[in-house]
């Protein structure tokens, strides 16, 4: 543990530093958070197709028609969690039930 000691230190310099150790606390957390957000989630042709309960020729068909976008390292096929989000489309549905609509 290292040692302090305040031999003829103001108050000012003692508020200083601690503004200084402070503030370099709350950066490198700051930095840590985007380092952490930054990271991106990647999945395999399985675990992509479980996820949107989809077959993997399925999935295949969907990548070659560019419903949804893959990365490819080496032998190997990736999914970004983004892209699979963006490849899902809301479905419009009808509020009125039944009857004529004027």
């Amino acid at each position: 543990m290292k040692n302090i000691q305040i031999n003829n230190f103001n108050i000012a310099d003692l508020e200083q530093a601690i503004k200084n150790v402070l503030n370099e606390n709350i950066f490198n957390g700051v930095l840590d958070n985007i380092n952490k957000d930054i990271s991106v989630n990647m999945y395999s042709r399985e675990a992509t197709a479980d996820l949107l309960c989809v077959s993997l020729p399925t999935l295949n068909e969907w990548t070659k028609q560019g419903i949804i976008r893959a990365f490819r390292i080496g032998g190997r096929v990736l999914y970004k969690l983004e892209d699979i989000n963006d490849a899902l489309k809301e479905v419009k549905t009808s509020v009125k039930r039944g009857g004529k609509s004027c």
